[in-house]
């Protein structure tokens, strides 16, 4: 069973000084749940028990141990992953970058779902298309007992076909 995401999930990887009013600043105004870890390992391990919409990282822990930051960006799956300089942002600063990069996700995903939409109604059409050319021959040549089915095929293609057009 896979776990589930709330709309906004996001893991503060900082250590706990600096993540501490992050945490209660991002669960103030942006109403998200928060999971706080203090080293990228341990941020592995809480990639491999949850899903995430949004990863921070402190540039003191990512920089020093490239390693498992690189191991975060390929674990992440749908999440952003986001390095910030916690000691010289503001708790304020930081939800306002992570407002944004929630919102630029959000209309990400809307994107790809509309050009997935037109994609698949566009193979869609193209298959109608074939299945009612095609049949719409064979019924020019169809035996007495082959017509009616043939018939009611290229009813239901262009009964499909219309609706698509909706």
């Amino acid at each position: 069973m896979s776990p589930s995401v709330p709309s906004t999930s996001i893991l503060l990887v900082a250590p706990e000084s600096a993540a501490l009013p992050v945490a209660d600043a991002l669960r103030h105004d942006l109403h998200a749940e928060v999971e706080m870890t203090p080293s990228p390992r341990s941020a592995l391990a809480s990639l491999r028990r949850n899903e995430f919409s949004l990863i921070l990282i402190d540039e003191s822990l990512a920089t020093p141990d490239t390693a498992s930051a690189d191991l975060i960006y390929q674990n992440a799956g749908g999440a952003l992953v986001v390095e910030l300089n916690f000691a010289i942002s503001s708790a304020a600063r930081i939800v306002r970058q992570t407002r944004a990069a929630l919102a630029r996700r959000t209309q990400d995903r809307a994107q790809a779902r509309a050009a997935a939409a037109a994609a698949l109604q566009g193979e869609l059409n193209a298959t109608l298309a074939g299945i009612l050319l095609e049949s719409q021959l064979a019924l020019r040549e169809a035996s007495p007992a082959q017509a009616p089915k043939l018939r009611h095929l290229v009813q239901l293609a262009g009964d499909l076909r219309d609706r698509l057009r909706v």
